[in-house]
């Protein structure tokens, strides 16, 4: 961590009445860009830190009413993530070491000519000991959930096959473990339920839309350019699919295709995500659907086994999470800013005239820009902020307890640094468009993403070089009141 960057993102509170000391080691920290308040009362820091709890908290233990030990138990009931330095004389330092489990840092002779030195370079280490462990902890939580979901599928299986009474299926999941591709699955599965006619419709998430891979016994005019995209206009369609019903629109649909009277379907969900339709113009007898279910075990068996030990969520060329990473991680912080009651904005950027420019000069090119406006991105967020690359022309920030006017303020502190550096290449000017949202105004991870995608894409098809704040709905009734 480059602590001159990111000193501005940490809070430390000052805890001494020792007016020269609190003074030294202000200015001291306040030199080096921190974010530093000093108190001589004990109930005002107390009052303060409930407010807004400090990262770090230097503590001269000669000036407390109560014990050392006493005010660290109090705050860190109030925040379990605060670090704590201490000041004491030199006869009572050795007292405070075995305060290293209360997220005691270091302690220091209030003697010492160096002593704001010492302490300084404390905060220093403490402050880069937070950012990685801010930076890790949501990918670790990741990857223990992704585990235990794989760990599921294989209880699933290694039960079936220890099993002391061999029954039928287990010889037909053995076979099914023997494919090594999804491909190789519906083979084995259109062999075991040869006697229906079926077509498989992948559902493809990023354009909405169903394409037929695969069929066993139809004719071939049914599935030539069989597609099928959700309209728009359809409510309830993926809902409906997992209750499992067939949505009227795409089932008019295949009834037309196939001059068929009837149309009948399981869906493949995998990781409660629709994966596809296998759909047939035949009633679906009970084995076939037992076939299918165990083919769909080892299908999401395989899907897991395709992943690396550890989930990527890197996006390789700008070093920002991906899209898979942004998704969970909204999700999570929503959450916990229901429950904190604080603030949540989404803020979507996308570089202006993009297809203009790759088609103009060249995918190096474009990467080269992509490259320095990720570099202008991570200068200008804060220490707690996601950054994520979620498409090809796509930034997606996550600001955690800031609101639109803390979101506006850095997307124009952003838009400004671009136009700052002035970056150009044969003659085309680069800027940025983006797009706001924010919780509480809204109040689904679906509602912040879409609503920050729409108001990028209105200020971008507008000219650009501009930032678009959403707009509140109709019943618009916050859950409480922003004030940045």
């Amino acid at each position: 961590m480059n602590t001159k960057d990111k000193a501005q993102d940490f809070s430390i509170y000052i805890f001494s009445q020792n007016v020269d000391l609190g003074v030294d080691l202000k200015l001291s920290l306040k030199n080096k860009n921190y974010q530093v308040d000093l108190f001589s009362d004990h109930d005002q820091l107390q009052v303060q830190f409930e407010i807004n709890p400090s990262h770090i908290l230097i503590i001269d233990t000669a000036t407390l009413i109560i014990s050392a030990h006493q005010l660290i138990e109090k705050l860190l009931k109030i925040s379990d993530e605060i670090r704590f330095i201490l000041i004491a004389k030199k006869i009572n330092v050795k007292n405070f070491i075995h305060l290293n489990e209360f997220n005691v840092q270091a302690v220091y002779n209030q003697d010492d000519e160096f002593l704001t030195t010492y302490v300084s370079q404390a905060c220093d280490t403490t402050a880069e000991s937070l950012y990685r462990f801010y930076q890790n902890e949501q990918i670790l939580e990741m990857f223990e959930t992704e585990k235990i979901k794989h760990d599921k599928v294989e209880t699933v299986l290694t039960n079936e096959r220890s099993s002391t009474q061999v029954r039928p299926y287990q010889i037909r999941i053995s076979q099914y473990k023997s494919c090594q591709s999804k491909e190789e699955l519906l083979d084995i599965f259109y062999q075991q339920a040869a006697v229906q006619s079926w077509i498989y419709l992948k559902f493809i998430s990023t354009i909405e839309t169903f394409i037929s891979v695969s069929s066993h016994q139809v004719p071939e005019h049914w599935i030539e350019g069989l597609s099928y995209k959700i309209p728009i206009t359809a409510i309830n369609f993926k809902e409906q699919i997992f209750q499992g019903l067939l949505p009227d629109t795409i089932e008019k649909y295949l009834l037309a295709k196939f001059h068929v009277e009837k149309i009948k379907f399981i869906p493949l969900i995998v990781n409660h995500q629709i994966e596809g339709l296998m759909v047939s113009p035949q009633d679906i007898t009970a084995d076939s659907a037992e076939d299918f279910s165990l083919m769909s075990l080892v299908y999401t068996n395989i899907m897991y086994e395709s992943m690396p030990k550890y989930m990527d969520v890197e996006d390789q060329l700008t070093g920002f999470y991906n899209q898979l990473f942004y998704k969970r991680v909204l999700e999570k912080e929503l959450d916990r800013s229901k429950r904190t009651t604080s603030p949540l904005s989404v803020v979507k950027i996308s570089i202006d005239k993009f297809l203009e420019i790759e088609s103009t000069l060249g995918k190096l090119v474009v990467d080269d820009i992509i490259k320095k406006v990720a570099v202008l991105i991570k200068e200008t967020s804060r220490l707690p902020d996601y950054i994520c690359r979620t498409g090809d022309n796509e930034f997606s920030l996550l600001l955690v307890n800031c609101g639109r006017k803390g979101a506006v303020i850095r997307s124009e502190r952003l838009r400004e640094s671009l136009n700052k550096e002035n970056y150009s290449h044969s003659g085309i000017v680069i800027s940025i468009s983006q797009g706001i949202s924010e919780y509480p105004t809204l109040s689904s991870e679906a509602q912040l993403n879409d609503s920050a995608y729409k108001a990028m894409r209105f200020i971008s098809e507008k000219g650009g070089d501009k930032i678009c704040l959403s707009k509140a709905p109709h019943d618009y009734n916050p859950d409480f009141m922003v004030n940045d």
